[in-house]
Order: C-alpha cells, then structure tokens, then sequence
C-alpha cells in the first residue's frame, strides 16, 4: 500500500464518519440557535468547503457559494437541508477521491506551493486538512450531545 492508498483510506473514513451526520441529527442540532454555538450544517458546510478548496489548486474560493449562505451565519432560516448538504458532501468526496487517484506517490513528497502555510509538502497539505476534519467533527459531536443526539461514529 502507497501513500495515495493511505492518504485515500483515511479520507474515505472521514467522509464515512461525517455521512452520519444526516441519520443522526435533529432539527435542533442541524440548527443550532445558540450563538455561542455553530450548527451542525454550519460545522459540516464549512468542513466541506474547506475539503474543496484545499483539494483544488489555486488559493481563490467563492465561499458560501453552493449554498449561497456564509456557513457563520446564525440565521437558521438561510441553512441549507441535511438531504441538499449530503448531496454536496458526495459531490466532494467525489472530486477528493479522483484528485488523490490521479497522484504518484512521489508527488506526496513534491514541495507545496499553493497552500504553503499547511506544510512543506504535499503531502502536509493533506495531513493540514485531516486534521482540520477531524477538528470539526469533533465540534459536530459537541453539538450533537448537546442536543441529545447519537454522537458519529469514529471510522
């Protein structure tokens, strides 16, 4: 097994774990009202984009684009639906998956000039963008116990 492979596994299982999002979640947590606390749609919309940009090759991004709504936005009313986000979850996970499926894995190793804050390499542009996932699937589980929710579980 190469590193696209390990790289590939370990992205599919964060998207594995966030798809149990949208048959966990109530429509107290998706919405979260508390403005000291972020919904679930808006830690999972800003999950999602972030995959997308860093996954892509230059550092301009229409943020809140799919949506047409800033994922900082409190305004409930403007969030976009669980069955719409997972949509646009396989959509990212999609366009994820081809982008490592077309990488040798000496390009892993290649100096990273795009996204140069989130490492040297390559492969630190991924391993910045697991941990940034990780890092919000775990604000996806705070609000998910807060609102009496079954937590994702941890693939």
């Amino acid at each position: 097994m190469g590193l696209r492979d390990e790289y590939t596994d370990h992205f599919e299982r964060q998207f594995k774990t966030l798809s149990g999002i949208y048959t966990t979640v109530n429509e107290r947590a998706w919405r979260y009202e508390d403005v000291k606390i972020k919904g679930v749609w808006q830690w999972t919309y800003h999950t999602l984009e972030t995959i997308e940009f860093y996954m892509g090759d230059r550092t301009t991004f229409d943020w809140g684009n799919h949506f047409g709504v800033d994922w900082e936005d409190h305004g409930a009313k403007a969030s976009p639906e669980p069955k719409a986000m997972a949509l646009y979850q396989e959509m990212i996970r999609e366009k994820t998956l081809t982008e490592l499926a077309h990488k040798e894995d000496s390009s892993f190793s290649q100096t990273e000039t795009v996204f140069a804050w989130t490492g040297a390499t390559y492969a630190g542009r991924l391993m910045y963008l697991l941990r940034h996932t990780q890092q919000h699937i775990g604000d996806i589980n705070q609000v998910l116990r807060l609102s009496e929710c079954k937590t994702l579980e941890w693939h």
